[in-house]
């Protein structure tokens, strides 16, 4: 049926075990000192009108909105103006609580444990952040702390217990909780070089020298230092809140349970347009057993808190979000109506749309039969992780563009995943250049690719930095050499046709450019090699540019066993990223479709993403309209008619339904296969189709 927007979705009643196991949606009031004085009743009426059924509200920390008794916190100087009946002092999260679960909306408590005041900053300065330099870190007169020392690892299960002692609140978000290498200004300090930090440091790296930043040789070896504190530190608290109160979860990291992911835009950086999709899947793909819930920012950036992020961006965060099977969240600055945020009104419907179809997205899971491997952001400090992510991007632009359904796969779960028999639900996995994988990651793909899956390589993946293959079903033995790369592949090309007339200078379509890097290997015996190589030659002045010839290395190598591995020398990805060409697209879905196992297929324009899930019985189809991508944002989007979908195998039982738009579409059958005619699109629509299989 169409959307009912006069509808609100149903509820848990406050309270219940676990609530966090079914969809839910936040909507976030991100309050400044001065909204201690706002009104609640008139806050919940905006939420339940906007969809919503859970309240996150700015708790403790860095101001309290409560009359606290601790020593260490600061209440809000506008606590005193709050009407507080018999109360000493207002308590804006007494009355919050108390009127958000007489409606059935339950209350997240926001906590900043990042900064102090200065009076608490010089009555304990061993819980202070400092630099190399042996500054501490000052940013609007508020110290910043360090997560390895007392105030995040004691003292904040001190604020945990004040807060369970006195309100039944549902949950807790921690807002900053890491290292503060940067601050709000974006002006970098550098590691923390507190004397917890050094001790924690010099035992986790066996006496290594404690970096200064990214610069540091020893910078990568502190990136994982600094997330195993994390992840300790926030399994330690969420321990700590089901000891107390099982029935309340912690929003925040690994560890806890639910992870939090924020879906935000900013201005100095490059826009990916589909980072809420691509993290949202690697989530649900790798841990569908976590909860996870995407904050959307209402606004442009942190310095510009009171623009308003485009109307059309903000719905792609909502819908890439859901699609993917997390649960939406919104966050606006103050109190509801102080700060105009157009996209509040542009949203809503979709909250809504979560709610009333709460059933199915309780059920739903990642149903494509193609993996897409996402580089370790643990690796992120490591030489080469830029030009990683930039192939990973490339070949999530081919694969979405032309509709072949995928899941993101983190590289850190690909064990879990195979352990579990997860990695099993796929016909192929595609590692984007990853370069080293580590002997168990290589094992279980080994055994992926002997069980009767496909693999597909591109660049350096499972190659040591050595040269040495990883992966026993790879069609390599070894590469020979560190790969060509940067200007000494300029004017390089691969081609996949018999060049008849090469000694002509003559060339047969199609001619393909390659950027990046490409490796030289020596191959197994019996491999099918597939193209050549047409290494550089003069590419100026005009009058030069002519001289390729064909080499005996190859544009890609197939090794068929149970399974079939594709090996692609070079980084195609980071080629069509570049480039941007179809033809460099369709050569590398040319390798890929082949393996996919795919049985629903789009006829679409390519600004139309496609993501495929299951729902018990039913394949659910999301379409997500984003024709209207901007440089730097979405802006308005195009109505989408004359699409299709063709379902192979489907059966006389297919009942597709249009869950947007309403009613049934029009139906054919075709040799077996069903054939959906698609209504106009406008901003998304989501169809239910009952498979078998």
């Amino acid at each position: 049926m169409p959307l009912d927007h006069d509808a609100k979705p149903a509820v848990e009643v406050p309270g219940d075990r676990a609530w966090w196991r079914r969809p839910f949606s936040v909507f976030q009031t991100n309050l400044q000192e001065i909204d201690a004085v706002l009104d609640v009743e008139r806050t919940l009426d905006f939420i339940e009108e906007y969809g919503a059924d859970t309240w996150l509200i700015n708790t403790g920390g860095i101001a309290s909105f409560y009359p606290t008794e601790l020593p260490f916190q600061t209440r809000s100087p506008f606590l005193a103006d709050r009407p507080s009946g018999d109360r000493p002092s207002g308590d804006l999260i007494g009355d919050a609580v108390a009127a958000a679960h007489r409606r059935g909306i339950r209350v997240l408590s926001r906590l900043d444990f990042s900064k102090v005041s200065a009076r608490i900053a010089s009555e304990h300065p061993d819980w202070l952040f400092v630099s190399p330099a042996g500054k501490p870190q000052v940013y609007n007169t508020l110290f910043s702390t360090c997560p390895s020392a007392d105030y995040y690892q004691h003292r904040s299960l001190e604020i945990l217990d004040e807060i369970i002692g006195r309100y039944p609140v549902d949950g807790f978000f921690f807002n900053w909780f890491g290292f503060s290498e940067r601050d709000y200004s974006r002006v970098y300090h550098g590691v923390c070089h507190c004397p917890k930090c050094r001790e924690g440091f010099s035992a986790f790296s066996n006496g290594q020298e404690l970096p200064h930043g990214p610069a540091s040789p020893t910078y990568p070896e502190w990136l994982r230092f600094s997330s195993q504190v994390i992840k300790t530190l926030t399994s330690k608290i969420a321990d700590h809140i089901t000891a107390r109160r099982p029935d309340a979860a912690l929003v925040l990291g690994r560890g806890a349970p639910i992870v939090y992911h924020e879906a935000n835009n900013a201005f100095g950086r490059e826009l990916w347009h589909h980072n809420t999709a691509e993290w949202v899947s690697a989530h649900v793909t790798g841990m569908p057993e976590i909860a996870l819930m995407v904050n959307s920012v209402s606004f442009v950036d942190m310095p510009y808190r009171m623009a308003g992020e485009q109307p059309e961006h903000f719905a792609q965060y909502l819908l890439q979000a859901i699609a993917r099977g997390g649960n939406p969240s919104t966050y606006i600055m103050g109190a509801p109506g102080r700060i105009p945020y157009a996209n509040l009104a542009y949203s809503s419907s979709i909250t809504k749309f979560h709610g009333q179809h709460r059933d199915l997205y309780a059920r739903l899971k990642p149903a494509a039969t193609i993996a897409l491997v996402r580089p370790d952001r643990l690796r992120s400090a490591s030489p080469g992780f830029a030009e990683t992510v930039e192939e990973f991007r490339g070949l999530y632009t081919a694969l979405q563009e032309k509709h072949l359904p995928f899941d993101v796969l983190a590289a850190d779960l690909i064990c879990k995943m195979a352990e579990e028999g997860a990695l099993e639900r796929y016909a192929l996995v595609i590692l984007p250049d990853l370069g080293r994988l580590g002997r168990q990651t290589a094992e279980a793909l080994d055994d992926f690719v002997r069980s009767g899956g496909n693999l597909v390589l591109t660049g350096s993946s499972g190659v040591t930095e050595d040269g040495g293959i990883e992966l026993a079903t790879s069609p390599a033995l070894m590469r020979v050499g560190a790969p060509k790369s940067g200007d000494e592949l300029w004017s390089t090309y691969v081609t996949d046709r018999e060049q008849r007339e090469i000694g002509n200078y003559r060339y047969a379509p199609s001619i393909i450019p390659v950027y990046g890097s490409y490796g030289r290997f020596v191959w197994k015996p019996g491999v099918e090699k597939v193209g050549r190589l047409l290494p550089q030659a003069p590419f100026g002045p005009p009058e030069k540019c002519y001289g390729h010839a064909a080499s005996d290395d190859p544009d890609l190598v197939r090794l068929t066993g149970r399974g079939k591995v594709v090996q692609i020398p070079w980084t195609i990805g980071r080629t069509y990223r570049e480039f941007g060409t179809t033809e460099v697209r369709d050569h590398v879905l040319d390798a890929v479709r082949p393996l996919s196992g795919q049985r629903l297929f789009a006829e679409l324009p390519e600004q139309v993403e496609l993501i495929l899930g299951r729902d018990g019985e039913h394949l659910v189809v999301h379409l997500i309209n984003q024709s209207g991508a901007r440089r730097k944002s979405f802006g308005p989007h195009l109505t989408i008619s004359g699409g299709r979908l063709r379902l192979t195998r489907a059966g006389s039982s297919s009942k597709p339904e249009l869950l947007v738009s309403g009613g049934a579409p029009t139906m054919l059958e075709a040799n077996g296969d069903l054939l959906i005619e698609l209504p106009p699109l406008e901003l998304f629509e989501v169809i239910r189709i009952r498979a078998d299989g």
